[in-house]
């Protein structure tokens, strides 16, 4: 294999055998046989390619064997960002050239590169916003659960704390003048003890209607 190009060639070279072979003659035989067919053929038969690198006005030599019927795929290094889909096939006493690209051609190869490159930078952009999205309304949902979780508790909490402080015993002696039962306790800040309504009131005096006496 020739390189005759400004740009250093890296290739595949898949050496048919086996079954491979008769599959190739019946696509030449059938005329349906490309570099399409050759890629299939080779991926059905599992067959594993020699790579190498051929610098810039250098020749190598693959070794064919089992009939001498190879495939060859390769991109310029520099100008091509990878291996085309489609192979070149060749008998095992073929030259394979690689001859420099027109002008036209090369400037025709780097503005697909760059456009596809830009359409890759376009994806990842997008697949960032949705990345980034998504994980804003995750935490937005998550905050909310969190806070319908926190406001849940508080409600639980004040029902039993009410519920606690309608179990209480009002402290006062006069217990026929107590307000109804099922009305809250509420703890006197002085005495530490737990009154009624009717009695939660200080009444050192014991003047006035309702409330308990203590030594605040």
């Amino acid at each position: 294999m020739k390189n005759e190009s400004n740009y250093a060639i890296k290739y595949e070279a898949y050496i048919y055998r086996g079954a491979s072979i008769g599959k190739i003659d019946t696509a030449i035989g059938a005329g349906g046989f490309n570099g399409k067919t050759a890629l299939e053929i080779i991926q059905s038969e599992g067959l594993k390619p020699e790579s190498g690198r051929i610098a810039k006005n250098a020749t190598v030599h693959v070794t064919c064997g089992y009939g001498g019927k190879i495939a060859i795929r390769y991109y310029m290094i520099g100008l091509h960002t990878d291996y085309t889909d489609e192979l070149r096939n060749f008998q095992v006493l073929d030259v394979v050239k690689f001859i420099q690209p027109y002008p036209e051609e090369i400037e025709i190869i780097i503005n697909k590169n760059k456009k596809e490159q830009e359409e890759k930078e376009r994806l990842r952009e997008e697949k960032k916003e949705r990345l980034e999205y998504s994980r804003r309304v995750y935490a937005e949902l998550m905050d909310a659960k969190t806070s319908a979780a926190e406001r849940e508790a508080e409600r639980e909490a004040k029902e039993r704390k009410e519920a606690e402080d309608i179990r209480r015993k009002c402290s006062s002696l006069s217990k026929f003048m107590c307000s109804a039962a099922d009305t809250p306790k509420k703890r006197c800040p002085y005495c530490g003890e737990w009154y009624c309504n009717y009695h939660y009131d200080v009444n050192n005096n014991r003047v006035g209607t309702g409330g308990h006496v203590c030594g605040k």
